[in-house]
């Protein structure tokens, strides 16, 4: 797209105007990567003053040496899809306004309750960036952000899983993050009440559709494949498992979300192209922001932690699943306590290990659905969301199916369910 829709483009005008850029040019691009993005488009916006800007400057100073002038200011938009299709495949409307809700009403009602409770703002959990503009204009649906990467943020390399200090560094901030909920449900229960009586579930919905269970059938089929491709000892096992969960799928996956004890507000959608970093200070670890908040969710923290464990990691990481799940419920009943709960009161580490056998197959649910794509490079990966303008659900596997023969697909996929099995998670 070289051209934005009209309310974008305002939205962009009034925010450059704030900045001291009256007369913007506007150079667009991607604001994200191939396989990265479906819900919506994304698009980098980079604003620069013209000339006319500069000769006001020149104007205002006495002395005519240009002091003062706007910087080049960059932004992120994302845009709603305008194909019904597309729009009703991923429930486009329902995830903008939720994305909108969660920085309107969520994260600030957050922020306020860290503060009253004697956090800093180095200490919150405030990582993610800011909303600059939003719609939720039927059809006209948009977020306007700052771009983080002019910031110094970066993406992580979507192919390769992470190494245990960055799993240990994203655990840590999402037990933060989830400490705010049990510290709220215990001491502002009506508050948390309100805002979560906002979050229902968008996706996983009972009754799934017809085209949908069958879609995650096939997900059941191709891993079972992989383990052909990659056998081992104990494969028979981990077959027969998968057969089993293959009519299990669907009302698993409901089943995970609607789960009402000990819940917390979840990112929802978290995986290694959703979480930026940048290294501020080599003496200190990685700062973190999370994006992409269109499938916040109110559920057990085991939604966003087997989501991101089983997406992430690999084999060899996961042989150090037990200590870093220590860790995580370490950093979340410190942080609880520091906000003025307590924490190993309110969610025991043994309750975290029951989640954890009932509801991690929402992870792996997850990895059947995105593994083919996530080991995939940028440059091999078919362009999903033109085809989502014209294609049914049932049809989209005829772009995906090469993937399945990637051999580090396999090899991730082949852990991920022998792994499944192992944990008594499956």
């Amino acid at each position: 797209m070289s051209v934005l829709p009209r309310n974008v483009t305002e939205a962009v005008k009034e925010h450059a105007t704030s900045r001291g850029i009256k007369n913007p040019k506007f150079d667009i691009s991607s604001g994200s990567r191939n396989g990265d993005s479906y819900s919506g488009d994304v698009y980098r916006i980079v604003i620069s003053p013209d000339e006319k800007d500069v000769e006001d400057c020149r104007n205002n100073n006495s002395d005519g040496a240009i002091t003062g002038l706007p910087k080049v200011i960059s932004v992120i938009a994302k845009v709603a899809p305008t194909s019904p299709l597309r729009r009703g495949l991923y429930n486009s409307s329902a995830h903008f306004q939720r994305e909108k809700y969660i920085f309107d009403i969520v994260l600030p009602t957050f922020e306020k309750f860290q503060e009253t409770r004697g956090l800093k703002p180095s200490r919150m959990f405030n990582h993610y960036p800011t909303v600059i503009a939003s719609d939720c204009t039927e059809g006209q649906e948009f977020v306007l952000q700052d771009d983080l990467t002019a910031q110094g943020f970066k993406n992580f390399q979507r192919t390769e899983p992470l190494d245990y200090d960055n799993v240990l560094r994203i655990l840590t901030e999402l037990a933060e993050f989830h400490a705010v909920s049990f510290a709220m449900k215990d001491q502002a229960p009506d508050i948390f009440s309100k805002i979560v009586g906002q979050l229902r579930e968008t996706i996983f919905v009972a009754p799934l559709h017809s085209s949908f269970e069958g879609f995650l059938k096939r997900q059941v089929d191709y891993a079972m494949r992989t383990l052909e491709h990659n056998p081992a000892k104990g494969d028979e096992a981990v077959c027969k498992r998968l057969f089993r969960f293959r009519d299990e799928y669907g009302p698993s996956m409901v089943e995970c979300v609607e789960n009402k004890d000990d819940v917390v507000i979840c990112h929802g959608d978290c995986w290694i192209s959703n979480v930026l970093y940048r290294h501020k200070n080599i003496s200190q670890p990685k700062e973190l922001r999370f994006l992409d908040w269109q499938v916040t969710r109110c559920g057990t923290p085991v939604i966003d932690l087997s989501y991101f464990i089983f997406c992430c990691t690999d084999s060899e990481l996961r042989k150090r699943l037990p200590e870093l799940l220590r860790k995580y419920h370490t950093a979340l009943v410190e942080r609880i306590d520091e906000l003025g709960s307590n924490g190993r009161r309110l969610f025991p580490f043994d309750t975290l290990q029951q989640h954890l056998e009932k509801f991690a197959r929402f992870g792996f649910g997850m990895a059947l659905m995105t593994l083919h794509s996530t080991c995939c490079v940028e440059k091999d990966l078919p362009d999903v969301s033109a085809a989502l303008e014209s294609s049914e659900l049932i049809d989209l596997d005829k772009y995906t199916k090469d993937l399945l023969y990637n051999p580090a697909y396999i090899k991730r996929m082949t852990g991920v369910c022998r792994d499944m099995v192992r944990l008594g998670y499956l």
